[in-house]
């Protein structure tokens, strides 16, 4: 069962390495209060992997955080305090069942204990919005799972629409049509 499982995530891996090398994304900075917005960095795994650990109480996978290593810049988008440190973060993949329709998918968004309440999650959501919206990419996806009404009215907020229910997980998939004057 392990190997199947080691499998199946190399798999992952390598189509997420694949198409996020044709992910076209400007590489900004932008200001939201005393937060800065901008695309990822591998210099700031780690502590993403902390904030998350705590925020989840579950590691983020393994071939995630291989993929992350190599296109931070590409599927990651993450908001730093005014010392610096990671306040915030956003991580996105591509879906096998989405690649050929060109859509990003919205893995994770994570606040600071201490920052949540301040709307730097529909920020992150805006940022990357914005920073992918005019190349090869038709839309961003992403899970509101059921329960979890905060990412359900961020996400509503930043102007992503209701799609269809999900099952796994379970929830209500969203989708942000991108513009398509390329």
């Amino acid at each position: 069962m392990a190997f199947r499982n080691l499998q199946a995530e190399l798999k992952l891996w390598q189509q997420n390495q694949k198409y996020a090398r044709q992910i076209m994304r400007k590489h900004t900075t932008q200001q939201f209060g005393e937060f800065t917005i901008c695309t990822g960095n591998a210099k700031y795994l780690k502590e993403i992997q902390r904030l998350h650990l705590h925020l989840f109480r579950d590691p983020i996978p393994r071939w995630l955080v291989w993929l992350y290593r190599f296109r931070a810049s590409d599927l990651m988008t993450i908001a730093l305090d005014k010392n610096g440190k990671v306040a915030a973060y956003q991580c996105f993949m591509m879906n096998e069942h989405e690649i050929s329709q060109h859509i990003i998918h919205e893995v994770y968004v994570a606040v600071s204990d201490s920052y949540q309440g301040k709307g730097l999650a529909t920020a992150l959501r805006r940022f990357s919005i914005e920073s992918y919206d005019f190349g090869n990419l038709l839309a961003i996806s992403t899970v509101a799972r059921t329960n979890d009404i905060k990412a359900l009215r961020s996400a509503q907020k930043a102007g992503f629409t209701f799609e269809k229910m999900s099952v796994k997980p379970p929830g209500q998939y969203l989708i942000k049509h991108l513009s398509i004057m390329r």
